[in-house]
């Protein structure tokens, strides 16, 4: 026994709705969209160790200031906590104020920690200049 099969005819897709609807979205991401604006880009050149000025012999060896990457940071052998480094470096100052100091950052230390350390240095009577930073440039000859 045969049943009969109806038909059943497939229903157009309305395209005149979809093409409002699209009309609509391109006029409101136009509206929305905002380009991307240039942000200023800050200029750091650091003292390098190579900037300074070499001598023949080493009369005292410079103090390092060594940054670890997860923000540890020793002058010497001596651990210093964030909150006291300014009065840190404030008494190494009056205790040896004719050594000098070498900053050492680690190659993953961020950004902005090497900058407080750099404005702790500020705050304790350091010229930034004056405190060379030990980084290895890529493709040099100078021994570090």
């Amino acid at each position: 026994m045969e049943f009969q099969r109806v038909q059943r005819k497939i229903p157009p897709v309305p395209i005149i709705p979809l093409i409002d609807i699209m009309a609509i979205l391109l006029i409101y991401f136009a509206l929305e969209f905002a380009p991307k604006k240039k942000r200023p880009i800050m200029d750091i050149q650091l003292a390098l160790v190579q900037d300074s000025k070499l001598t023949s012999a080493v009369v005292e060896p410079a103090a390092v200031l060594a940054i670890s990457a997860e923000g540890l940071i020793t002058l010497d052998a001596t651990r210093i906590d964030d909150s006291l480094l300014v009065t840190y470096l404030e008494q190494f100052r009056k205790l040896y104020p004719d050594r000098r100091l070498e900053l050492e950052p680690d190659k993953a230390l961020p950004l902005e920690r090497f900058i407080r350390v750099q404005n702790a240095l500020i705050q304790a009577g350091f010229n930034p200049k004056d405190v060379p930073s030990r980084v290895k440039i890529p493709n040099t000859t100078i021994n570090q």
